[in-house]
């Protein structure tokens, strides 16, 4: 029951508009109330006094009021109004927040014209939804209301874990998806559907689906536990307290395979094909291409029809003056609408303030809940199971030298045991009696006697005089090395081609580039990298670490994850050669096997 409950404005920095509902009663209630005014409440929070619960209002409209008043009479006939000049619900205005976020949408010809932005002119956004007594949202205008979409479940049986090898995704150009049967039948186990099955792109926007990351696999401990309640409630109920949903945390901390647990766990009850799964690079890069080629009007379809929108690495997004203006009005939207919004992020939430200006739309206005390294024993439960779903056998002194004594990140883990696999293909001929333990060791090194150390000037000298084949080949490849450093990558080349003879590898490329890039420079070079990459149209690229005095050499891991994510979209593999290992056998293995 509510005893009393209050509103009154509570304006920030970041939002003049805001208020603050304080109730007196009980956390049934409170969750009642949320679930009716949707997405303009935060989070409740406990509070002393005359009030039990405190929850923040994003903005104070006319229906907010309406349904306010509606839900606290059916919860308490005894509940008191607040004492607030409000009145009648028909004079009851409060003034529109100032601050930085999407333009409003535009009112219907009767109503009010909207103000002009403050920032800059853009074109009217879509027609302001009709406000509607229920405060669900409003059905899809889908022509068959009857269908009820297939659940997409994880298939099981691949043995494939962490982000699919780039020649396992999608082509450049995807043929457009057939025309469905007239009576379809469910498909129990299909991936999230490809965008060229939605829309006819050159861009591939959607990310498809790892299946052995659901919530099935997913360990739980005190690393994640908030995290998966979030999630959890976000399954249960979309669009209605934790949206958006922002999950950050280091990368390997488990992001990823949140994204596709959320996504497994929707699916069943809303249909995969109601939830578009994306990356920042992915969506921003491809509103920009659909607007270049025409094709704005059918993405700004597809993404009203859908009901979840999930970015992961939301950090990435590349604002521009082509995309900004939808970026801003599509999620606007879908928080407006009550359609679940869930991002994930590298950076925590206090660093996104000037992403979330330059979107115009607040990724920090829902719930944010971070994830941490696992504890040693949890640690060890998920790389057993890492190396349980790709068949490797390690025994547990192996598993700590290799993985578990320095807390690998389980994204660099993947990486390592898929490059395992592919060596163990290439090399079965000649070396049929090495176990798992020594092909890991040949990829990273650890038995090396002396791999450190940069190459002397006889080493330099003789790559110097070394020239790579002229011969056409399917691998093209790219080689990006710190400004200053030629002869350094003109030896890692040489070192590559030696270390193939030496493997017995039958494995031919055409070096298309090697490119400098300024390690002093901190910020634009991944997306350099990616741009000049694709550009050049090559399927894989090798990075030299920067130095390690050097402004990007201070941030190696941060630099390394963002250029490797940026290469990933544009479907380009990618490999890394650190400073300190240029002599390394082993670095050069691990290399050639996340190229071919």
């Amino acid at each position: 029951m509510i005893k009393k409950w209050d509103v009154a404005p509570a304006p920030n920095e970041k939002n003049p508009g805001r208020h603050k509902l304080q109730i007196k009663g009980e956390m049934k209630d409170i969750f009642l109330i949320v679930k009716k005014l949707g997405s303009v409440c935060s989070r409740p929070e406990k509070t002393a006094g005359d009030f039990d619960f405190i929850i923040y209002l994003s903005k104070l409209e006319m229906d907010t009021m309406v349904k306010l008043k509606a839900v606290t009479a059916e919860l308490s006939t005894a509940a008191p109004e607040p004492e607030e000049a409000f009145g009648e619900p028909a004079p009851f205005e409060v003034p529109k927040p100032k601050l930085k976020l999407a333009p409003e949408p535009a009112p219907k010809p009767a109503e009010q014209p909207k103000p002009a932005p403050a920032a800059q002119p853009a074109p009217a956004p879509a027609p302001k939804p009709a406000e509607q007594p229920k405060p669900a949202p409003a059905p899809e205008p889908a022509p068959k209301p009857a269908e009820q979409p297939a659940p997409a479940q994880p298939p099981a049986g691949r043995p494939g874990m962490g982000v699919p090898s780039i020649s396992n995704r999608m082509r450049r150009e995807e043929p457009a998806a057939a025309p469905a049967a007239a009576a379809p039948v469910p498909s129990v186990a299909s991936p999230a559907p490809t965008v060229s099955s939605r829309i006819k792109t050159r861009w591939s926007m959607e990310l498809p689906l790892i299946p052995t990351y659901s919530f099935q696999t997913l360990i739980a401990g005190s690393h994640n536990r908030f995290a998966h309640a979030a999630a959890m409630a976000v399954v249960e109920n979309p669009g209605v307290i934790y949206n958006p949903l922002l999950v950050f945390g280091n990368p390997g901390t488990g992001k990823t395979h949140f994204v596709n647990s959320i996504s497994y766990g929707l699916s069943a009850s809303i249909g995969q094909s109601n939830i578009f799964v994306t990356d920042g690079i992915k969506l921003s890069k491809g509103i920009e291409l659909a607007v270049k080629d025409g094709a704005i009007a059918k993405l700004e379809e597809l993404l009203g029809k859908v009901k979840v929108l999930i970015i992961d690495d939301v950090h990435l997004l590349m604002v521009s003056e082509a995309n900004k203006k939808y970026l801003s009005k599509w999620l606007n939207d879908f928080v407006t609408q009550n359609k679940q919004v869930v991002v994930t992020s590298v950076f925590p939430p206090k660093s996104l303030a000037g992403l979330e200006d330059a979107v115009g739309f607040q990724f920090t206005q829902g719930w944010m809940v971070d994830l941490k390294p696992p504890a040693a024993q949890a640690y060890k439960a998920i790389l057993t199971q890492l190396l349980q779903g790709v068949d490797v056998k390690l025994s547990d002194e192996e598993m700590n030298n290799f993985f578990a004594s320095n807390l690998v990140p389980f994204g660099d883990v993947t990486k390592t045991l898929e490059a395992m696999k592919k060596l163990e293909k290439f090399i079965v001929n000649s070396m049929n009696n090495s176990t798992h333990a020594q092909l890991i060791d040949m990829l990273t090194g650890l038995g090396e006697s002396a791999a450190g150390g940069p190459p002397g000037e006889d080493d330099l000298a003789k790559a110097a005089s070394w020239q790579p084949s002229s011969k056409d080949a399917w691998f093209k490849w790219g080689l990006f090395y710190p400004k200053g450093m030629k002869r350094e990558a003109d030896f890692a080349l040489y070192s590559l081609h030696e270390r193939v003879k030496e493997l017995g590898m039958n494995t031919e490329w055409s070096q298309v580039f090697t490119e400098e890039y300024n390690s002093d420079e901190l910020y634009g070079i991944p997306f350099r990298i990616g741009n000049y990459a694709a550009e050049k149209g090559v399927n894989g690229a090798i990075v030299i670490g920067p130095q390690p005095t050097s402004a990007l050499g201070a941030q190696e891991p941060e630099f390394r994850h963002i250029a490797f994510k940026i290469l990933d979209s544009f479907l380009i593999k990618s490999a890394w050669l650190p400073q300190d290992r240029l002599k390394s056998k082993a670095a050069y293995t691990k290399t050639l096997m996340d190229l071919v």
